[in-house]
């Protein structure tokens, strides 16, 4: 399984219908420490998101899939709504950039996927 964005996880825990407090109870960690997956303050464990994609209750094998590239949408990872504008969503990718540039402490493969994010976002803007 790979790193999760902190928009991703965030958006994991609201399909499988589980506020950040409930996960916390159930998994044993703080609420604080969720809420920092949450925002991007702190690397999602591969255990939590594993943990969350079994609270779906779906099967073992689907679950690498909900957490693959293509389960999310641009504006899921961007973190954004669907129709925000472009304005927003340049915003959202600069904070990303920020937050998950392997200069600035993140990874190659998390910079890969908001630079992808971002491409797909001005393809569809420069479509409207």
């Amino acid at each position: 399984m790979r790193l999760l964005l902190h928009t991703e996880f965030a958006l994991l825990l609201k399909r499988a219908g589980i506020k950040q407090s409930a996960f916390a109870r159930m998994s044993g960690v703080t609420a604080r420490q969720v809420n920092r997956w949450c925002r991007g303050d702190a690397t999602v464990p591969l255990w939590a998101a594993g943990y969350v994609a079994a609270l779906t209750h779906v099967p073992s094998h689907t679950i690498a899939l909900m957490c693959s590239a293509n389960a999310f949408t641009w504006q899921e990872v961007l973190g954004i709504a669907n129709d925000a504008d472009m304005v927003t969503a340049r915003s959202a990718m600069k904070e990303m950039a920020l937050r998950y540039h392997p200069d600035q402490g993140g990874s190659d493969a998390a910079m890969v996927r908001v630079n992808d994010a971002w491409s797909q976002a001005r393809a569809w803007y420069r479509r409207r």
